[in-house]
């Protein structure tokens, strides 16, 4: 049950005809929209109430606060992924790209109502998470996949920069805001994920099969899947492209996406874990 009824805040939702275009809505789902507010106190508000953003808030909301908890006992607990600085700025960047992109997607959807000016610079700042998340992924899985040639290790964080910086043009130019560009949007991310392939298959040809499991490619392999699977989800708007009004404010695809995006920082950090242990356990380079 809601703590807050939105008429109590002078704001009745809206249904499809009525929301302003600058929101970006959604053409399957009908009902559950919030009026601008210009009005931080009330945005906040709705995260009493229930409209058709709330399950987008809360998807990335909760698992970002249990992030952050786990983060800060394993800190003031002294837990460390191992002894070495780098591999500690390494695995701490990974995280924290992960809860800054959890974070800024809470907030966008959250303020996407306010005003166009705040909503447009909110989802600029949840692309800027997405794009911080691909590269503390990417980042961490070629330092300890790479762990004993620093050389190619560099030469790959390089290119992923690269494509990073071509991403984020796409992302965040205005010449590509509009929904007539939402496809290109998405597979440019999509695209500098795939990127990752490269990098596994030579890993692959210099020390083989057994490696890669050491090193927690089938953690990255399941990250993959769980996000292409995100992603068609998201642009296929599944499922409330085959029974409009029905998802109106649960389970419909952003919520979906948002649930496959969690489920892949879950195994992208277990595949770190992994890593971290195979190559301290087996004293890698040092034969």
């Amino acid at each position: 049950m809601p703590i807050f009824n939105p008429q109590s805040w002078g704001m009745p939702l809206l249904t499809l005809p009525d929301t302003p275009l600058w929101t970006d809505p959604n053409p399957f789902i009908w009902t559950g929209y919030r009026p601008e507010s210009r009005s931080w106190t009330r945005c906040f508000a709705s995260w009493f109430y229930s409209h058709n953003e709330t399950g987008n808030i809360y998807s990335h909301l909760l698992p970002a606060v249990f992030l952050a908890a786990t983060l800060l006992l394993s800190v003031s607990a002294g837990t460390r992924f191992d002894t070495h600085t780098l591999d500690g700025s390494v695995v701490g960047f990974q995280l924290g790209s992960a809860l800054l992109c959890l974070f800024l997607s809470t907030m966008y959807h959250t303020l996407l109502n306010h005003s166009s000016s705040v909503s447009r610079r909110c989802l600029q700042l949840d692309y800027v998470g997405i794009l911080g998340l691909i590269l503390g992924n990417l980042a961490s899985g070629l330092h300890f996949g790479f762990y004993c040639a620093p050389t190619l290790r560099n030469v790959y964080w390089s290119m992923i920069a690269c494509g990073c910086a071509t991403t984020a043009v796409i992302l965040l130019s205005p010449w590509f805001c509009d929904e007539e560009w939402r496809s290109l949007r998405l597979f440019s991310c999509i695209a500098i994920g795939l990127s990752a392939v490269a990098p596994i298959s030579h890993a692959g040809y210099l020390w083989g099969y057994d490696y890669l499991l050491g090193i927690g490619v089938p953690y990255y392999l399941l990250e993959g899947v769980l996000l292409l699977v995100g992603c068609f989800v998201f642009r296929t708007r599944i499922p409330e492209s085959f029974f409009p009004g029905q998802f109106d404010i649960w389970g419909h695809s952003h919520t979906l996406w948002h649930i496959f995006v969690v489920l892949s920082i879950v195994a992208h950090i277990a595949g770190l874990s992994h890593a971290v242990n195979y190559i301290h356990q087996s004293a890698l380079c040092r034969g």
